[in-house]
C-alpha cells in the first residue's frame, strides 16, 4: 500500500507527523499554520510558525494587510528600531515608482508601523512589534525529489527551516544528493501509510535570507 497522491501524504502526515520533528516545541509553543501558502516566491505547501510568546494582537487586527503587501514589507525590512534611514535611501532600494513609494510609505507611518523623524528620516515605528518566531516550510513531493528540493529552495527566503517530505521509498532515492540537502540547508523527511515518519537530514535553525519576505510571511500567517 502507498500514498496515491501528494495530498494523501501530506494530510498523512499533518495528522500524525510529531513537531520535534522539525523543530524543539515547548509546553508553552503558540503555533500557528497555513496550507498552500505564498508567503514568498513559490507556494510552499505546509508552513508551521511556533513562538513561545503571545502573537502580537496589534499585527493581528491592524497591520497584517500592510505586512504582506509587497512594497510595505520591502521598507520595513530597511527600516531599523533607532537608526533612521533617509527617503531617498528607502526609495532607491524598494524599486518602485515615487508616488507608490509615498503612498505605501504613508500607510505605514498611520498605522505606527513606521515613524517619521523629520528631514526626511524614518524609524521602525512603535507599532512594529515581531514575536521570537520560527517559520519552517514544507514541500511534499511522492517522487520528484529534483523539483522538491528546488521549490524546497526557495522557502528559505522567508523560513529559518525548509524540508522536502517523501514517502520512504522515494527518500531512499535522495541519499546520492544528501550533500546538495546539506549545502543548501534543505531538510529531509520520510513519511510512511502507516503514519510513521523519520528524520533524515535535519535542517538547522537559519535566519530567513530575506527580511522583507519574512515580514511578508507574518503577514500571510497572522493576517
Amino acid at each position: 500500500m502507498s500514498f496515491r497522491f501528494e495530498e494523501e501524504l501530506r494530510q498523512s502526515f499533518l495528522e500524525s507527523a510529531s513537531p520535534s520533528l522539525w523543530s524543539q516545541p515547548t509546553p508553552t509553543l503558540r503555533v500557528m499554520t497555513k496550507l498552500e501558502s505564498d508567503c514568498s516566491e513559490g507556494r510552499a505547501d505546509w508552513v508551521w510558525a511556533g513562538t513561545a510568546c503571545d502573537w502580537p494582537s496589534d499585527l493581528v487586527h491592524q497591520s497584517a494587510d500592510l505586512l504582506r503587501q509587497p512594497t510595505c514589507s520591502r521598507i520595513l525590512g530597511l527600516l531599523k528600531p533607532r537608526a533612521p534611514r533617509r527617503e531617498s535611501y528607502l526609495q532607491d532600494r524598494v524599486g518602485v515608482a515615487g508616488r507608490t513609494f509615498r503612498r505605501w510609505l504613508l500607510e505605514l507611518i498611520e498605522a505606527g508601523l513606521a515613524a517619521e523623524l523629520g528631514m526626511g528620516r524614518y524609524t521602525l515605528g512603535p507599532h512594529f512589534s515581531v514575536p521570537e518566531i520560527e517559520i519552517c516550510s514544507f514541500e511534499f513531493k511522492l517522487e520528484n525529489w529534483k523539483r522538491a528540493f528546488y521549490q524546497a529552495k526557495r522557502y528559505r527566503v522567508f523560513s529559518h527551516r525548509v524540508f522536502v517530505v517523501m514517502p520512504p521509498e522515494a527518500g531512499a532515492r535522495v541519499n546520492g544528493a544528501l550533500d546538495q540537502f546539506e549545502k543548501f540547508n534543505v531538510g529531509l523527511l520520510t513519511h510512511d501509510v502507516d503514519g510513521t515518519s523519520q528524520r533524515v537530514l535535519p535542517s538547522r535553525k537559519r535566519q530567513p535570507i530575506s527580511r522583507a519576505g519574512f515580514i511578508r510571511a507574518l503577514g500571510m500567517l497572522v493576517g
